[in-house]
């Protein structure tokens, strides 16, 4: 069951107030048209400016500082210059005065907006043209990424997220900032099964360590509905977008979010008979472009549990979800699932 989002319908009209509020403070021609996109952990919105398209992010209200919004975009800006587009992510747009985040204020609220461009291209998923070529490419694309992120110096005042172990699952150290307690959400069984993944994901992390091999900025959020696939003359294209969550974290870790998507945990297909040929072709499109440590196959099963119950912290929010008790069961039950899933 996916998690419901307290913007998602009545909060349009107001969320749509403040991004326009915001393009006021950019140097577009013309007067822009502004199209809804999506209403999630951010609103995001098409823009159109003459020939020109961009998507605008209006950030939640208590999820991320300006100053990790304002690094999220430095690490994206700085790395898709060395992707030179393979694959493509987002070029971050300053205001007219230079600023890549805009603070606005509507009915009192402060909000924290930026622009972004475009990316063209669309969603494959199981089962609706999503092959192993598909595949492969997204494995590789992955794995570029990380070789960006190992190699990425952040500058002074750099602040993003930290998903380590304590991050992961911690309420107070969570950078999904959860305002209830596991107690508040879990039942015991379940709080039982979410405090052994942690033991075991901290003792997994510790003997990875933190070598530039192994640790530095990672997406977090790398699944098939945040990138897009586009047919080239050589095979597929991908763009890379939605970094909202971005932030220093284990490489090993980061595999799983898409593997869960093969997997159906979560997925459209659940128990899907392909994923052990989906894993293999994702997993060797990874390995031609960076080393794939063996022992961050089998930590698989593992990573995709951590990720599952992980995300109870995310909907221990009334903001985020209106049924936090039955995300965290979903989740729960998913976790117990990933345990199980061939290596």
């Amino acid at each position: 069951m996916p998690y419901a989002t307290a913007d998602d319908g009545s909060g349009g009209a107001r969320l749509e107030s403040v991004a326009r509020t915001a393009l006021a403070a950019y140097d577009l021609p013309g007067k822009p048209a502004l199209r809804p996109l999506a209403f999630g952990l951010n609103a995001t919105f098409e823009v159109r400016a003459a020939s020109t398209r961009y998507v605008l992010r209006v950030h939640r209200t208590g999820y991320r500082t300006a100053d990790q919004i304002r690094s999220e975009l430095e690490f994206v800006r700085t790395i898709g210059t060395e992707l030179a587009g393979d694959p493509a992510v987002p070029e971050p747009v300053p205001d007219r005065e230079g600023a890549l985040v805009v603070e606005t204020e509507y009915g009192g609220e402060r909000r924290y907006c930026d622009l972004l461009s475009w990316l063209d291209g669309r969603v494959h998923s199981v089962g609706d043209g999503l092959d192993d070529a598909g595949v492969w490419a997204l494995g590789r694309a992955l794995g570029r990424l990380h070789n960006a992120g190992a190699a990425f110096r952040p500058s002074v005042g750099f602040a993003l997220p930290r998903w380590d172990a304590d991050g992961m699952f911690d309420p107070a150290a969570s950078p999904f900032r959860p305002t209830l307690a596991v107690e508040d959400v879990l039942a015991p069984a379940d709080r039982a099964q979410f405090a052994e993944i942690a033991a075991r994901t901290q003792t997994a992390f510790d003997a990875l360590g933190r070598g530039e091999d192994a640790y530095g900025i990672t997406h977090i959020d790398y699944i098939l509905g945040n990138c897009f696939l586009r047919r080239g003359t050589e095979g597929w294209n991908v763009s890379v977008f939605d970094f909202d969550d971005c932030g220093w974290g284990y490489f090993a870790y980061d595999l799983v979010p898409l593997l869960g998507n093969l997997a159906g945990y979560p997925g459209p297909v659940r128990d899907n008979p392909a994923y052990p040929e989906l894993r293999d072709a994702y997993l060797a499109g990874y390995r031609s472009a960076r080393p794939l440590p063996t022992e961050w196959e089998r930590l698989v099963p593992l990573m995709l549990a951590a990720r599952n119950a992980n995300h109870c912290l995310l909907t221990a929010r009334p903001d985020v979800s209106g049924t936090p008790a039955d995300d965290a069961a979903w989740r729960m039950d998913l976790a117990r699932r990933c345990l199980e899933l061939p290596v």
